[in-house]
């Protein structure tokens, strides 16, 4: 008989699963430098999100993106801690939108890459790319881009991707450490709250999960 862990994990595939046809058009594509071992990364930061109003969004993102991450074996820093050092350090957030500041926050918190993420369009028709660069010389080691089209399937099938980042966030607290755990919290927190008045909408949350795992997807496990 399948562990619990097991079967939550696939429960939470076979929702993904099930969402990604109901998109009504979801498309992307991405490259990783091959010249770069990017099984020697250690840590990464998802450090900006551009393109699109308000903390509570662009926070959602990020999480969707950590856990993504999570998912291909990266350890990635918790969206809170990277806006309390920004804060602290007094960066502007136009200043980490940039490879070059990108890079200067990214030592600061210590970690190898950083990623950027740019959404410049958000509506029914949402586009969205990513970047991975390395925070010591700035070279770009993946970028991908993709869009997405909403379509009334995606709203009827709202439960599911709630339903396959759950999956994902207990998934990560069975096999994490204390940053995985701390990172699955801001997961279900952000994808599953939006109680601030700036959040994603239920239909955007899903509109963005589905392209943030289409974008990953490039992405070479660890």
């Amino acid at each position: 008989m399948p562990s619990l862990s097991l079967s939550l994990r696939l429960g939470g595939v076979l929702a993904l699963a099930l969402l990604l046809t109901a998109c009504a058009s979801v498309s992307g594509s991405g490259e990783y430098n091959r010249a770069y071992d990017l099984s020697a990364i250690q840590r990464t930061a998802v450090i900006s999100v551009d393109g699109i109003g308000g903390q509570a969004a662009q926070d959602q993102i990020a999480s969707m993106f950590n856990q993504a991450l999570l998912g291909r074996g990266y350890s990635p820093i918790e969206r809170s801690r990277i806006n309390t050092v920004l804060d602290e350090q007094d960066f502007s957030r136009s200043e980490v939108t940039t490879a070059t500041g990108a890079s200067r926050a990214g030592e600061i918190l210590n970690v190898d890459t950083v990623v950027l993420i740019n959404v410049p369009e958000f509506g029914d028709d949402m586009s969205m790319s990513a970047q991975m660069v390395d925070v010591q010389d700035g070279t770009i080691l993946w970028s991908a881009s993709g869009s997405a089209r909403t379509g009334a399937d995606m709203t009827r099938r709202s439960g599911q991707i709630l339903g396959a980042i759950g999956g994902a966030v207990i998934g990560a607290e069975v096999g994490g450490d204390g940053d995985s755990g701390a990172i699955a919290g801001g997961v279900g927190g952000a994808v599953g709250g939006g109680v601030l008045g700036d959040a994603l909408s239920r239909q955007r949350q899903e509109q963005s999960a589905v392209l943030v795992d289409q974008l990953t997807r490039s992405l070479p496990e660890r």
